[in-house]
Parts: C-alpha cells; structure tokens; sequence
C-alpha cells in the first residue's frame, strides 16, 4: 500500500510553516521600520540643521542689546542676558539691521562728528537710502548697542512700550536727521540702523488663529519665524495673543519640534531644539541640537 501523510503530520507542517511566516514578517517589517527610523532620523537631523543655520545667520544682524526672552502668555519681555528662567520665555525676539542695504553699501555705520550739525540734529554720515524707512540705534561703546534708560523695557519699544533708544530719522544730503520726538542723550560714532524684528516660536505658544498663518501647514510642533514688524512704532509680530496691532509675516522654519529655548551666555545665543517624531510601530525618534551664534 502506498503511504500517505497522516492529519497530524500535515497539522505540524502547517503549524510550522505558520510559525515561520510569522516570524519571517516580523523580521521584515523590524528591518523595515529600522531602516525608515534611519531615513527620517537622517532628514530631520538635516532639516532642523537647515533651521538652525537660518537663525544663525538672521540673528548675525541683530542689534545685540535688543534681544529679548518674550511670555506670550503673560505678556512680559526681559534681556535676554537677563533671563533667569528660560523656559518661561517661549518667543525670541530682536531688531535686526538693515543688512541688505548694509551689504549694498547703502549706509555706513559711521558718523562723521566733526562734520555733523549738532545744532539742526544732523549727523554726517555716507548713508544712500532716500526711499528707506529706517530708524537709529547707537552701538555704544561694545558695539551692542546700549541704554541709559534705567527701565529696559521702555529702550526699543517692545510690545507697545515707548521705544526711548531708537530715534526717528530723516534721510538728507548730509546724512541722517534726527526727528524723534525724545532725543539721543548721548551721540557715538558708530551705529546701527534698522529696518524689521524677527521673532521665533513654536505654534503651541502663539496665536494659531491669526491671519498671517492662514494656509500655513502647522500644528503645536511647528517652528516659525516672523518677520516684517517695527516695534519701534508700536507693532508686534503677526501672532502675538497680546498684541492688538499685529503686523509682518509668518514662515515654517522646521517641523516636530517639541521643545525651543534660547540663552545668552558670554554675549553668544544658544539655540536649543528639541525633536520629537512619532513612528507607528515603534519607539519615537528624540534628539535635540544645540546651535551657538556670536
């Protein structure tokens, strides 16, 4: 008689074939979850790389005295080399110079005093921007740019407070013409002059309503950059909770960003991000980076 398989030996088989499948699947989808962890590691490291070189390269044309650790929530703003609890202060804010003017060559930064007419405001300067809206800022005597307010917060007009450092000017043949209502106390050769603020935030501490953002792709992870306001003349940035005259613009400067901070330690920035990216499947990609601007 010919010999044929019994049902339990085909039950084994199959059970084993089974078992084999299963474990080959799981094998496969390890290897290809641990090979996508690898690509998105890769391409977030990368783009938050990018972001980071973007900020850098924005605050390189800060008016350093002007930086500020800012509290949406309350509303309150200190120096950033002042700031004792970063944490609480989610938005970075500064003035920048007008640096593609500077760049062209459009202005100097130096005042000639002895040809300057203190008597009708004007400084002597090689400055060519007659259509430009700018304001001055003096750089003191550390090129940061000073205050002899004794309150910081009336200095450059952050968040609706008066803005006692940075003067009103007149572009003329001579140079610059000072129109501020409140005058310079003290004069020095070199200066600043600007034309914008930037601010940066995650979406979770700022206004996700506001118009400027309408279209954009965000959620409470998404790190933005504002740009295009004048605090000097009473304006905030675009998504400001507090602010009841909002202007600039808004851009998605990196995505999965969980945690932003930025410190000052012996007048440098140190920008820390903090990168969280869920994967289905598997444990989250975490990191953070660190970027330090002089």
């Amino acid at each position: 008689m010919r010999r044929s398989f019994s049902l339990i030996e085909m039950i084994v088989v199959l059970v084993i074939t089974g078992i084999l499948a299963v474990a080959s699947y799981k094998a496969l989808q390890a290897l290809a979850i641990k090979s996508f962890k690898a690509k998105e590691l890769t391409r977030l490291s990368l783009e938050t790389q990018v972001a980071l070189d973007e900020i850098s390269s924005l605050l390189s044309y800060r008016v350093p005295a002007t930086t500020i650790g800012y509290d949406p929530q309350s509303g309150d703003f200190a120096y950033i080399g002042d700031i004792t609890e970063p944490q609480k202060y989610k938005v970075l804010e500064w003035i920048s110079i007008a640096f593609d003017d500077y760049r062209a060559g459009r202005w100097s930064g130096f005042v000639d005093m002895n040809r300057s007419v203190a008597t009708q405001d004007i400084l002597y300067s090689d400055v060519s921007m007659p259509d430009k809206e700018c304001n001055l800022i003096f750089a003191g005597s550390f090129d940061k740019a000073f205050t002899l307010i004794k309150d910081f917060k009336e200095a450059f007009g952050w968040h609706a407070n008066p803005s006692k450092e940075s003067f009103d000017i007149d572009f003329v043949t001579e140079g610059m013409k000072v129109t501020d209502a409140i005058m310079p106390q003290e004069v020095y050769e070199k200066y600043y002059l600007v034309d914008q603020a930037f601010a940066i935030a995650r979406a979770a501490d700022i206004d996700k309503n506001a118009a400027c953002l309408a279209g954009l792709p965000i959620d409470d992870d998404t790190l933005l950059l504002f740009f295009g306001y004048k605090p000097w003349k009473g304006e905030s940035f675009c998504a400001d909770p507090n602010s009841t005259n909002k202007k600039g613009f808004a851009t998605i400067l990196a995505k999965h960003i969980e945690g932003f901070s930025a410190t000052e330690q012996d007048f440098t920035i140190r920008i820390v991000l903090d990168i969280n990216r869920s994967i289905r499947g598997a444990s989250p990609l975490h990191f953070a980076k660190m970027k330090v601007v002089f």
